[in-house]
């Protein structure tokens, strides 16, 4: 008989679910795909039961279960264990029933044990676990990599009191080492400082790390060092770092303390260099905290190889700082390292260390729906779409992308975590020097300064750039690799993010895992054998909205965009 675990987060955000059956991950999936809301929802006191109820439909179709087959549900938050940490902080300034109060913490467990409820009536079979946050974490980093023994860091906002944890994991086992606790939080710093630099607190994060790759934290206009302005507030501590709260006042909702050091909140994004000098302080500090908790897991460990997750894992610059700055030789971060993932550590938590069986593996992000030609036609046609069914369409493909189209790409599963990884693309040439204004401006409709990543042929990365030995988390978009030398900028503008001040430039790279997609790699062969090296720019296929999931949406944000070609399934639209 099969056994069945079902892992759900919906505590805060990046709502999600995911399925494993027999010891094999079958589906994994965010809410934000479905319902169309980035994130699925803002994290509030009052909200924690909003189940992702699609995401959960979805993935118990992918594994042929019904409710009654599940034996086992997980839910990636302990409900007392945050309450005792966060029921009386009494920190000033604090919206009266918001997290840190009695009021409002009392209002978020109860929420958190509804959800809990509501699994039981529906799975009535199952045993339903509360599990931490930040041991979920860590599951979904150690127990699906290929490493039999690894140092496993997580590092996010908050889960019930911790921002960080440090620890090993070993077989089917994973020991604590060093927590730290809240109000000491990476991941709430990078929140405040978004929303004071102008940004939203859930998609700034991403965006304030592109700018902070613009230049130096020296302030053009001030001559102020913003690193070190950060490191007034930020120490690295024997076993951590420490953040004083007295200057971040992370819960409530001024910026009283930071703008002594950073000047006044924007209202707005200014897209002006001091703005990004500041940004480059933040990344710089951030880079050191990293570096010192990995010398410390290190220290502590001796392991060869470091797993991670988090919503900070997804800072790619201090990723590649790692490798280049600590003894660690491989690095594993699993694709939804944010909040998404810890449905898939739930999971992996209670296969593992409760039931005690052989640990899953994750090959691949591509844990999502998939719609086949019938499906795919029916939405072209209700779109008022015509399309063509090229007898090669990587080859037709590559050459409209070569002539300098855009070109949206939607095929197989879609993928899990924040970035596409070629499943759900929007491609271009990466040589051309129009193509990231005309991405930016005209098609994705957003900032200047916001880079874009190219994917390519394991084969091809250290044409171009100083690539690690090892680049497994490169597979999913999470190392920021230096070019090999400054011409080669000059062969793939359009991926490169260059430092106006240090001179340095680094590219967001995506090695595509061949085995694991096929086409996309034939696709990529197609462009080499035509421009000599198997590489295109790769960004997610969206506007401004949640990573397009199904033919309906592809074909909706395609019409109402400037792209050039829709290739879905095995059709072709153009203009």
């Amino acid at each position: 008989m099969s056994t069945v675990v079902l892992g759900v987060n919906c505590a805060y955000h990046e709502s999600s679910a995911c399925l494993i059956k027999d010891g094999a991950i079958v589906a994994a999936v965010e809410e934000e795909r479905f319902n169309r809301v980035k994130h699925a929802k803002h994290a509030r006191v009052d909200n924690a039961d909003e189940l992702p109820q699609e995401s959960i439909a979805y993935v118990l179709a992918a594994g042929g279960v019904q409710p009654g087959d599940v034996d086992h549900v997980a839910l990636s938050l302990d409900p007392e264990r945050r309450l005792a940490a966060n029921r009386d902080l009494r920190e000033p300034g604090v919206p009266p029933g918001d997290f840190g109060t009695p009021e409002g913490e009392e209002t978020f467990a109860r929420h958190v044990r509804r959800s809990g409820e509501l699994l039981r009536a529906r799975f009535t079979r199952a045993e339903v676990h509360f599990l931490p946050h930040h041991l979920c974490h860590a599951a979904s980093a150690f127990y699906p990599s290929r490493h039999e023994r690894a140092a496993v860091l997580a590092i996010d906002g908050i889960g019930e009191s911790a921002s960080t944890w440090l620890g090993v994991g070993e077989g089917n086992e994973l020991r604590t080492l060093v927590e730290v606790g809240y109000p000491s939080s990476l991941g709430l710093l990078w929140e405040k400082m978004s929303e004071h630099l102008g940004f939203d607190r859930y998609a700034g994060p991403g965006k304030v790390m592109g700018y902070a790759c613009i230049t130096d934290p020296l302030g053009e206009d001030s001559a102020v060092d913003y690193a070190e302005r950060f490191r007034r507030f930020v120490r690295l501590t024997d076993d951590g770092f420490s953040v004083d709260n007295t200057v971040t006042r992370f819960r409530a909702p001024d910026f009283a303390g930071l703008e002594p050091l950073f000047g006044p909140r924007r209202t707005s994004v200014v897209d002006r260099f001091e703005e990004a000098s500041i940004a480059s302080g933040l990344q710089v500090v951030t880079d050191e905290v990293i570096v010192h908790l990995a010398r410390v897991l290190h220290d502590k460990t001796g392991a060869a190889a470091l797993c991670m997750a988090g919503g900070v894992a997804l800072n790619c610059v201090a990723n590649a700082a790692i490798l280049r700055r600590t003894p660690f030789t491989a690095l594993h971060i699993q694709p939804a390292a944010n909040d998404a993932g810890t449905a898939l550590g739930a999971a992996c938590l209670v296969w593992c260390q409760l039931l005690g069986h052989r640990r899953p593996r994750l090959d691949h992000a591509y844990l999502g729906p998939e719609y086949d030609e019938a499906e795919i036609a029916a939405a072209l046609a209700a779109a008022g779409l015509t399309a063509d069914k090229p007898d090669d369409l990587a080859a037709t493909t590559a050459r409209l992308v070569l002539d300098g189209n855009i070109v949206a790409w939607f095929q197989g599963r879609l993928e899990l975590g924040p970035r596409a990884l070629g499943n759900r693309s929007i491609l271009a040439d990466p040589s051309r020097f129009d193509v990231r204004t005309r991405l930016n401006a005209r098609t994705k409709e957003r900032e200047s300064f916001r880079p874009f990543a190219p994917s390519v042929l394991a084969e091809d990365v250290g044409r171009l750039l100083e690539a690690p030995a090892d680049l497994d988390a490169a597979g999913y978009m999470l190392l920021a690799l230096p070019l090999r030398d400054r011409r080669a900028a000059q062969r793939i503008p359009a991926v490169v993010q260059e430092n106006g001040s240090t001179g340095v430039a680094t590219s967001r790279v995506h090695v595509v895992n061949e085995a694991a997609n096929p086409l996309y790699a034939r696709l990529l062969r197609e462009v080499k054998a035509r421009s000599g090296i198997g590489m295109v720019l790769n960004t997610s296929f969206n506007v401004s909205e949640p990573i397009v999931c199904s033919p309906a949406h592809a074909a909706r944000t395609y019409a109402r965009s400037r792209m050039d070609a829709l290739a879905i399934g095995p059709f072709l639209v153009r203009r």
